[in-house]
């Protein structure tokens, strides 16, 4: 697995475990391919590394990824459960 892909699935993985609410992303017009192309961008820019006790940590700015959606075009929808 290539690198930058490692680093998308690792991110994708803490963004999952941070938004435990049913809430997706909506744009009208865009495929699901382009949005999931668009999230794994703004996780990307969005993860932010700091030092800890046991190494580096990477986690991702929340204000920041929801902030590069929102200038995308996206709107946060709540899903009905």
């Amino acid at each position: 697995m290539r690198p930058r892909r490692l680093c998308v699935v690792a991110i994708l993985l803490v963004g999952g475990c941070a938004t435990a609410d049913s809430r997706v992303y909506s744009k009208p017009g865009v495929t699901a391919q382009q949005r999931e192309r668009d999230k794994s961008d703004c996780l990307l820019d969005a993860r932010v590394t700091t030092a800890g006790p046991d190494g580096p940590r990477m986690t991702v700015n929340q204000d920041r990824y929801h902030r590069c959606m929102a200038d995308r075009g996206y709107t946060l929808d709540k899903v009905a459960q």
